[in-house]
C-alpha cells in the first residue's frame, strides 16, 4: 500500500531474484520509462519480496528521493541521452550499476574524461534541480 507522504511503494521486478537482489539498502535507483527517468527512488531494505503477478513476480520496498511534483507534465522530462550522455539504454527491466564497466560500456565511456560517475551524479543533480 502507497503511503503519498513518505512516497514508500513496491518497486515490482520482473521474475529475476538475482537481479532483484544485486542493489543493496541505501542504493540509489534511476527508474527510466519511455527513455525519460521518472523517479529517483531508495532501496529501504535487502530483502525480495513475493509478488501474485506473473510478469512482475516479485518486488524491493523503495522510497522516492525525487519525482516530479504533482501536476508535473511527465512528457516534458528530459530524454535519457541528455541525462546519461548515451542514446540506448539496457530495455531488460533490470537493474544496471553504472560504476560497473561490464554492465554500462557506453555510459562509462561517455563520462571517462567528464569526472567519471561522480561527474554523472553532479550532473544529474543539477538537471534534476532545474526541473523539480
Amino acid at each position: 500500500m502507497p503511503i503519498p507522504e513518505a512516497k514508500i511503494f513496491r518497486l515490482n521486478w520482473r521474475k529475476d531474484k538475482g537481479n532483484a537482489q544485486k542493489p543493496l539498502k541505501g542504493e540509489l535507483i534511476a527508474l527510466v520509462q519511455s527513455a525519460k527517468v521518472t523517479h529517483i527512488v531508495e532501496l529501504l531494505d535487502d530483502a525480495v519480496y513475493g509478488n501474485t503477478e506473473k510478469e512482475w513476480g516479485i518486488y524491493r520496498v523503495v522510497k522516492a528521493v525525487w519525482m516530479p511534483l504533482e501536476g508535473f507534465n511527465w512528457w516534458s522530462l528530459p530524454h535519457q541521452k541528455e541525462i546519461f550522455g548515451i542514446e540506448d539504454l539496457p530495455p531488460n527491466g533490470a537493474v544496471h550499476s553504472l560504476s560497473r564497466t561490464d554492465q554500462m560500456p557506453q555510459f562509462n565511456q561517455h563520462w571517462k574524461d567528464l569526472g567519471g560517475l561522480q561527474g554523472f551524479q553532479q550532473h544529474l543533480g543539477e538537471i534534476l534541480l532545474r526541473i523539480s
